[in-house]
């Protein structure tokens, strides 16, 4: 069982995401770590998430070697109050030390000890950590991953709010960069040169920002001297410069007053504000300075400032080769738009890719492109920033549909190079202002989608879709498609249809081999659906829905705490009528199921009961329901599932069971299931396999925890027997609830023993998993 895709954005904090010389980029991803291989085809993938915290991860770097080499370990923090370093061990990354700050830690950053060059030669690393409380943390690292804290600052009533780490010039002593709350920015040193005393102190104090310092980023110029970039919401960058002082004899006294000197061992040295950047109109909350390049093992700095801010744009800095005064040579960005700006800006390892990441949590790269001698968009990794609540298969299985409480629904399909699928985000149909609740797809371009609110909307593809979709996969059913586009008025929710008379279909769209993914621009703004109807008829939010396989049937509930209102919708989907109302349920419906052939509708409810109705002249009767005494579910039922031959369907339970249920629970009383399963934890997603493999039902089985088993059931009149094939733990599937689970249909041209699983979950996160399954009677799964 492997992961062929990871969808998840990056959280919403300042510093928590890093570009490494390694190619590879990592980020936050609600309580984890992503690591992103950005260089495979032009789309990328997430490699492996990271799990270990138990809260939000708000700063994630990687740990820099001073020669240059790739980088092998990981920093994280988090607002569990830990901080971990993850090591590569073999191909991926594991957790080798923990930091047990104790409080939420709102910011990190480490210096490698260890220079063969230098008199120093520690072997080890130094890393600081600040908390909500106000602390400083020192900490040491030795050669066997031990950790401890060795030193404390306090700042009496003044909060630590950034901090960056490096070394002197001309000598290998620790220097630490502080910013406080009160605008001021103070230098720490230390000249010991055993990890025994080791000891900062405090050196200067550097005055000149309005208004908070929220980034600082440290290189050497190409004379060795230290440069400090500062960045600060009073939207204005600083650049400090520290060198060795010069003693010059004449006017002593009056150099003296301009400089402000520290000594570290004998050696003083001189800070200088070198300059004062001003360009943007917003907080700054990022900067880097341009990447060390090593061409014949010497190393090459280039003095270039990348810089973001909440006003939408990034700046690349260079000062002026005639004057040297710092000047704005490249400015990217947004242009309005009803987003927030950019929270963190990288410079890709050679220079010629720049990263940002903004408020929705979605990732933004411009690459230099010397044909045009300019900066252009590329593809980025993104995804929901939101719990992810719902899942959807198209008919075909040519993509994925998801939404989220993010306000967005997103869909996900394959690019295939050869044998290989990469997944990535291909649209955004709708973009609301409710957070949303579930979904389902009616027939191949249409689909209902349900939110805060008491209105099912329904959306039809526009052709500019079906013109994306054409270049990954095989379709040329462009009937009835009317719209071009769509958008979305101001201070609106609906999205409106653009028509353009003009515009062919062209069924012969652009080869394969020419496909570009879109942009987080173009995904935005260019890949909406026209609203082709609203359902009104429930008194509270909409909860659940499910349609029928023919696309001719949607049944939708709602949120409730009344009989009344617990009542189940059928809609026609031909004429957007109400025919049919069933009442079983005493409080929200939490989940509803059609089974495959269309004969029954099942429905579980936070009464923990079940239901089932049949079909019998286009109408739905209730033919059986659980009873509260004699139930096997004590507590709420979140998740139901039908085989796919419709001769069985699940259901599962907060208090840990699972019940396989066939046709005669329509005739036996008491109602007992067919065979049972009972576990130790909340369950809370369930899905069969769409068809048996020798003689055995898969079934798929999420958890509140995040995990996810696969089962193998032997299913016939008299019993059924069950075995549990596999366990995906929380780094492999879900840290959080497993809100959803959905194998995808069978394609064309796909092996029979194959099988895909995709997984959404409460930690923003969609998983694709390819099930591998050999031709015998035990199942094998990798």
């Amino acid at each position: 069982m492997t992961t062929c895709y990871i969808s998840c954005a990056c959280n919403r904090v300042p510093h928590s995401v890093d570009w490494g010389r390694n190619q590879l980029i990592c980020y936050a991803a609600c309580n984890a770590v992503a690591i992103y291989n950005p260089g495979i085809f032009k789309i990328g993938v997430v490699l492996q998430t990271l799990c270990g915290h138990k809260n939000r991860v708000n700063t994630v770097r990687w740990i820099k070697f001073r020669n240059g080499d790739p980088e092998t370990e990981i920093l994280s923090c988090s607002s569990d109050g830990t901080a971990i370093i993850w090591s590569k061990i073999e191909r991926s990354f594991m957790s080798t030390s923990i930091l047990n700050v104790g409080e939420i830690v709102t910011f990190s950053n480490y210096l490698y000890l260890d220079d063969a060059s230098s008199d120093i030669n520690y072997n080890k690393l130094l890393i600081c950590t600040g908390s909500s409380t106000g602390d400083l943390k020192l900490w040491l690292r030795d050669g066997d991953n031990n950790t401890t804290c060795f030193q404390t600052l306090t700042f009496g009533r003044k909060l630590p709010i950034e901090c960056s780490m490096s070394f002197l010039p001309y000598n290998n002593y620790p220097l630490m960069t502080v910013a406080l709350e009160d605008f001021s920015i103070q230098l720490f040193t230390s000249n010991l040169k055993t990890t025994e005393n080791l000891n900062f102190e405090k050196a200067q104090i550097l005055l000149g920002h309005e208004d908070w310092i929220r980034c600082i980023d440290i290189t050497n110029d190409v004379e060795g001297n230290l440069l400090i970039a500062t960045g600060s919401q009073d939207a204005t960058i600083r650049l400090w410069k520290i060198s060795v002082d010069k003693e010059e004899k004449s006017n002593k006294n009056i150099l003296e007053q301009k400089k402000q000197l520290f000594e570290v061992n004998g050696m003083k040295y001189n800070i200088t504000l070198e300059s004062v950047l001003s360009g943007h109109e917003g907080w700054i909350y990022g900067v880097h300075w341009y990447p060390l390049i090593k061409k014949d093992d010497i190393n090459h700095n280039s003095a270039k400032l990348l810089s973001c801010s909440l006003d939408k744009s990034m700046i690349i800095w260079e000062p002026d080769p005639t004057t040297g005064i710092w000047c704005e040579t490249v400015r990217v960005g947004e242009v309005g738009g009803n987003s927030l700006g950019f929270y963190t800006c990288k410079f890709s390892p050679d220079g010629l890719n720049i990263l940002a990441h903004s408020f929705h949590g979605s990732f933004h790269i411009w690459q230099y492109s010397d044909s045009e001698n300019n900066w252009i968009p590329r593809y980025a990794p993104n995804g929901h920033f939101g719990e992810v609540v719902d899942l959807s298969w198209d008919p075909k299985g040519r993509f994925l549909i998801s939404t989220s409480t993010d306000q967005t629904t997103r869909i996900h399909a394959p690019y295939k190079d050869g044998s290989t699928e990469l997944w990535h985000e291909i649209g955004r149909p709708q973009v609301h202002g409710y957070n949303m609740a579930c979904l389902a797809i009616l027939k191949p371009y249409t689909f209902a989608s349900g939110a805060e609110e008491k209105v099912v909307r329904i959306f039809m593809a526009p052709s500019n879709f079906k013109k994306c979709l054409a270049q990954i996969a095989d379709t040329n059913d462009f009937q009835n498609i009317v719209a071009e586009g769509a958008n979305v008025p101001a201070l609106g929710l609906t999205n409106k249809a653009i028509f353009d008379t003009e515009v062919k279909i062209n069924e012969d769209c652009l080869k394969k081999k020419d496909y570009n993914p879109s942009t987080e621009e173009e995904l935005m703004q260019e890949t909406l659906w026209p609203e082709l109807q609203k359902l009104y008829g429930h008194g509270y939010e909409i909860f659940a829905m499910a349609a029928r396989y023919d696309g001719l049937l949607l049944a939708t509930a709602c949120r409730s705490t009344s009989f009344e209102h617990s009542s189940i919708i059928l809609w026609d989907t031909k004429e957007w009528s109400q025919i049919q109302k069933l009442s079983a349920h005493q409080l929200t419906v939490t989940q509803l199921s059609f089974s495959p052939n269309g004969k029954y509708l099942l429905s579980v409810s936070r009464d923990r009961r079940w239901s089932l109705f049949e079909c019998n002249d286009n109408l739905y009767n209730l033919v059986a329901c659980s009873s509260k005494q004699d139930n096997l579910h004590s507590r709420i039922i979140w998740c139901c599932a039908w085989s796919h031959d419709s001769l069985y369907f699940s259901t599962g339970s907060r208090d840990g069971k699972i019940g396989i249920w066939d046709e005669t629970v329509k005739e036996n009383k008491p109602i007992v299931p067919l065979s049972s399963v009972i576990l130790n934890q909340s369950i809370t997603a369930l899905s069969f396999a769409p068809s048996k493999i020798g003689e055995y039902y898969i079934l798929a089985v999420g958890y509140e925890a995040g995990h996810i088993d696969i089962y193998k059931f032997i299913l016939n009149a008299e019993h059924g027997l069950y075995e549990k094939c596999m366990t995906y733990n929380s780094a492999q599937a879900h840290h959080l609830t497993v809100r959803k689970l959905a194998f995808r249909p069978p394609q064309d041209n796909t092996q029979n023993n194959k099988l895909q699983l995709a997984s959404c979950g409460s930690d923003n996160t969609i998983k694709i998993y390819n099930i591998d399954i050999l031709q015998n009677k035990d199942l094998q799964f990798y």
